[in-house]
């Protein structure tokens, strides 16, 4: 959560964890500049800790207005197993219930971040509305234009359609609420109501921040979500994006007649999340297992990296063959391809030279040795998904790492070991691997260009994703030797059919 707010927010655009919004300004007003009365743990500095060793406890809010005749009591239940909450509230005024909005957020997280990046989410919205899962980026809710999606935006950038406009800093949202919070990559504080609500909206504030002395844009995310008149518990979980926690909170709330919600969507798969999830899942559960019989994250990722190659070693066995195939045919199908130039399809011999290529396509088809690749691709998404998301791997350390979760600290001040580490082995695995093209000078740039893009893309990446990487192509590189020492010679391509050569005809000797 935010400790302190960051100077230069508005009071209007700053709310605080659990405040109560009616959409009425004298009503807000009272609840928001009022003392509640507080039962339950007291201090006389205002603040107190409430200690839950066994059991549950409360902890009730009451506020009484004589002058509008508002009543509003908050009630706020802990467990001490669990991360989740019960809030149950009402708001009346004059004995009638006024509708009110929960404040979930603003934000949370780990609020010492520097900056966020392409493996790091920044705080954002979450909610599943009328059954969808639905993400809304804190500078999408602070535009005065509504996100309706890529092509939609484009053809509005285009000047082909209107752009459909929207307060700034607010979005609401049409539709049945089933759950609804904010959250970043690691952790989230999600709304549960007892029943489907509608009118959830998100609001945010925007404020700056130094990062290496430079003022950066940054903003706070904040869920109003409703709530229902009647007092009815809502069900909150504060805590991390841990699917294993996820999953207990979800079948905690099933049972005490909060409805069945799925509460790992919480965590941001990215593209193709379902798929992601799926194959995830199982692979987390290996890499714990793996880190309480070692001890080490760090480990445990060498360890799993090694059997998930190893699984996979039939298959680069398969594409080494073939791509050494196609290697092998590459001369012959130019060749056939030159023949082939010029030719007018009256020509006897265009049919011939055509069946004659389609059959060598068939035999060596480089598709054949990047299909297996093609099979391990979702396998590699899901590791990725596992590494990067992963709250396991947050300040777990690692030999000179401090945190497998984020960037390798810096060596004399400029350099990254394990980005350097990680573009050695990629070039000397890519030099080593059977490619499809002959020509030596296009595999060199290959086997130079595209390490020194990845090393671009991964400089900022994950320790815990490169260690996975780096180890990957070592394993690679010792599996491509094997491959290459057992692996026959691949035959020439088969000659031309019809341009056997006929024996020489012998000839009578001359007579005198």
């Amino acid at each position: 959560m935010i400790p302190t707010p960051p100077p230069g927010i508005a009071p209007e655009q700053l709310f605080h964890p659990f405040q109560l919004v009616t959409g009425d300004a004298a009503t807000d007003a009272v609840l928001s500049g009022r003392n509640f009365k507080v039962t339950g743990p007291s201090n006389d500095s205002g603040d107190a800790t409430v200690n839950v060793p066994s059991g549950s406890q409360n902890l009730d809010f009451v506020i009484h207005d004589d002058a509008t005749g508002l009543d509003a009591m908050k009630r706020i239940t802990f467990f001490a197993d669990r991360y989740t909450a019960e809030v149950e509230v009402k708001v009346t005024r004059n004995n009638q219930p006024v509708p009110a909005k929960l404040a979930i957020g603003p934000n949370i997280g780990d609020q010492g971040i520097d900056r966020y990046s392409f493996y790091l989410y920044a705080p954002e919205g979450i909610a599943v509305v009328n059954n969808e899962v639905m993400r809304f980026n804190a500078i999408e809710v602070h535009s005065d234009r509504r996100n309706t999606g890529l092509v939609n935006r484009l053809l509005e950038w285009l000047g082909l359609k209107t752009p459909v406009t929207k307060p700034p800093d607010h979005e609401p949202l049409d539709g049945s609420v089933q759950w609804a919070g904010v959250g970043d990559t690691y952790f989230g504080m999600i709304a549960v109501p007892a029943k489907g609500v509608s009118g959830l909206e998100y609001r945010t504030a925007v404020y700056e921040q130094k990062v290496d002395n430079k003022p950066e844009q940054r903003f706070l995310i904040t869920g109003l979500v409703p709530l229902p008149t009647d007092g009815a518990k809502t069900e909150i979980y504060v805590g991390p994006k841990d699917h294993r926690l996820l999953k207990a909170a979800s079948e905690e709330i099933a049972k005490t007649g909060g409805g069945q919600v799925d509460l790992g969507e919480v965590i941001n798969f990215g593209f193709l999340g379902g798929m992601r999830r799926f194959l995830a899942v199982p692979i987390l559960f290996a890499i714990d297992r793996l880190q309480r019989l070692t001890g080490s994250y760090g480990v445990a990722i060498m360890l799993f990296t090694i059997f998930i190659y190893s699984l996979f070693f039939p298959l680069k066995w398969q594409s080494s063959r073939k791509m050494k195939k196609a290697q092998k045919y590459a001369p012959r199908m130019k060749e056939l391809q030159e023949k082939l130039k010029g030719r007018k399809q009256s020509d006897p011999r265009m049919k011939e030279l055509q069946m004659e290529q389609l059959r060598l396509m068939k035999e060596a088809n480089p598709l054949g040795g990047c299909l297996p690749l093609l099979i391990q691709m979702p396998f590699l998404f899901a590791l990725y998904s596992a590494i990067t998301i992963s709250i396991d791997f947050r300040q777990a350390s690692f030999l000179w790492i401090p945190d497998l979760s984020g960037p390798e600290p810096f060596f004399l001040h400029f350099l990254r070991i394990l980005p350097i580490m990680f573009t050695g082995s990629m070039i000397v695995l890519q030099l080593l691997t059977p490619a499809p093209s002959a020509d030596p000078l296009q595999r060199k740039m290959m086997a130079v260009g595209m390490p020194l893009f990845m090393l671009y893309i991964l400089w900022s990446a994950p320790a815990g994703l490169l260690l996975y990487w780096l180890v990957g192509n070592v394993v690679g590189f010792l599996q491509q030797l094997i491959i290459n020492r057992l692996t026959k010679e691949e035959p020439s391509p088969p000659e031309e059919r019809g341009a056997t050569k006929k024996p020489p005809k012998k000839l009578k000797p001359a007579e005198a």
